[in-house]
């Protein structure tokens, strides 16, 4: 874990990212073996459509994103930062309520569900891994244990500093964020 904060941004983003569906899928199968009777009879729903949909998306997926990156940006202790512990409890959160069909709108197959995590899942998880994959290494305070006993690096928010590579890959997450939410509303 201590090489994650080293790694350079694109290779960090592809180990959490691989890690993050690991997580995800293995929870996704967990659900899906343990509650089958979530995908049986499922009465269909036609799900909303509009301008509410897409500003509810990206406002609940934006918050997720600010958290991760304050839980990532504030204090790290160790190799793990609370924004690290929110993007896998947001892997672990959404692999139940996809296995167990825990969705606010059910789907009436598996079939279905992964059709719309490809279709919009994916863009939405993808943009929690960049900006958690950009922020990670970018700690303020960081300390060898848990709790903290004494800080071995102190930096201000001033001295934070962001390159190119990474403001566009947050971008590029950013990105995936909205047009997800534009598929899933329109």
């Amino acid at each position: 874990m201590r090489k994650l904060n080293e790694m350079p941004v694109l290779s960090r983003t592809v180990v959490l990212w691989v890690g993050f569906m690991a997580v995800l899928w293995t929870i996704f199968a967990i659900g899906l073996v343990t509650h089958p009777q979530a995908w049986i009879d499922v009465p269909p729903v036609v799900p909303e459509r509009g301008w509410t949909v897409f500003w509810s998306i990206v406002v609940n997926n934006f918050l997720i994103l600010i958290l991760i990156s304050i839980g990532n940006i504030f204090v790290r202790f160790g190799s793990i930062t609370p924004g690290l512990a929110i993007l896998g409890i947001q892997a672990t959160t959404i692999g139940w309520t996809a296995g167990t069909n825990g969705f606010i709108e059910p789907f009436q197959s598996v079939t279905a569900a992964n059709a719309a995590f490809l279709r919009i899942g994916l863009w939405e998880t993808t943009a929690y891994v960049v900006i958690c994959a950009v922020t990670l290494s970018k700690s303020l305070l960081v300390s060898d244990t848990f709790p903290a006993m004494k800080w071995v690096k102190s930096t201000s928010i001033k001295e934070l500093r962001f390159t190119r590579l990474e403001i566009g890959i947050a971008l590029l997450g950013l990105f995936a964020l909205i047009g997800a939410a534009a598929i899933e509303a329109f």
